[in-house]
């Protein structure tokens, strides 16, 4: 299949806060494309870090937008960590909006993605103090203690992602406002180490996107970790029969929509097997096919 069309539309928070995942897709209402204007208008601004890991940034919707990264454990060994891109539309109190999404992740990622979410579920990760090069980043919530497993990849994950950052150099993490035992006593400061390669573009997950109260969904969406370039791209039933209908890309090209010829025959919890060639836009090429469960996702939700 040759590559399809941009579309537009940069309407990220289809996804909603309950499915964040991997690309942690932070969207703020006021910065979104109309599908009636399919042209991008806008500017994605990324900084050093983005452009280190993940080369240009794709085009925008309208307004301003802000490409970032950050970091999250990885799996197999989490006191290292391994970088993602974020998009935001603030100007102002960028790693503050960063963190708070981090925080509000949804529990699992996805178990292909060899990446774990070191956040307990109600924590919090706010920025307290900022004197010159320094910040500092306070974790409270339950579960958020300094001998939990979890904890090393939770302050490597903060502090890599406050790091990204050209002002700031070191970062003090604070547990309920005590400084941690073991932190030098000027704070973290940037440990190339622990930073694992981004690694090929792997697939999410396959939504479809259905109105309220309706039978048949509009659009399916499969969801890679980063923008893509797409070399081929097919969806298939769990009988191997291809599902028919136009792709497109869109929600910053990290997604790609089919608009199915026979909506009728597609249902929430059916198996989708997606075969893909994608790069991304440091040239990095993943190519493969996996089995995923079509969630449904509301568009009224949205509304």
């Amino acid at each position: 299949m040759k590559a399809m069309p941009s579309r537009g539309r940069q309407s990220l928070i289809q996804f909603g806060p309950a499915c964040i995942v991997l690309a942690v897709l932070l969207v703020v209402a006021g910065c979104r494309e109309s599908a009636r204007h399919p042209a991008p208008s806008g500017t994605v601004q990324a900084n050093e870090a983005y452009e280190y890991y993940f080369g240009e940034p794709p085009e925008g919707g309208e307004g301003t937008c802000f490409a970032r990264v950050g970091f999250f454990p990885l799996t197999a060994d989490p006191d290292r960590v391994r970088p993602v891109p974020l998009f935001i539309f603030r100007p102002e109190g960028q790693l503050a909006h960063l963190l708070e999404g981090l925080a509000a992740v949804t529990r699992e990622l996805p178990p292909h993605s060899g990446l774990r979410n070191p956040f307990p579920p109600g924590s919090s990760a706010r920025v307290t103090a900022q004197t010159g090069e320094s910040v500092t980043v306070d974790l409270a919530g339950p579960g958020v203690a300094t001998g939990s497993p979890d904890f090393q990849g939770l302050a490597a994950s903060v502090a890599e992602t406050a790091l990204q950052f050209e002002d700031i150099e070191r970062v003090v993490i604070t547990v309920a406002g005590e400084p941690l035992p073991e932190m030098p006593p000027e704070g973290f400061g940037r440990n190339p180490e622990r930073i694992a390669p981004a690694g090929p573009p792997l697939p999410l997950m396959v939504v479809g996107d259905w109105e309220r109260g309706g039978e048949d969904p509009v659009e399916i969406r499969l969801g890679f970790d980063r923008p893509v370039d797409v070399h081929d791209i097919r969806l298939f039933d769990a009988e191997g029969r291809e599902i028919a209908g136009e792709y497109f890309r869109t929600g910053f090209d990290m997604i790609v929509a089919l608009h199915p010829t026979a909506p009728q025959d597609l249902r929430p919890g059916m198996t989708v097997r997606a075969a893909w060639r994608v790069s991304d836009r440091r040239g990095r090429e993943s190519r493969g096919e996996q089995d995923f469960v079509l969630a449904r996702h509301d568009l009224s939700e949205d509304r």
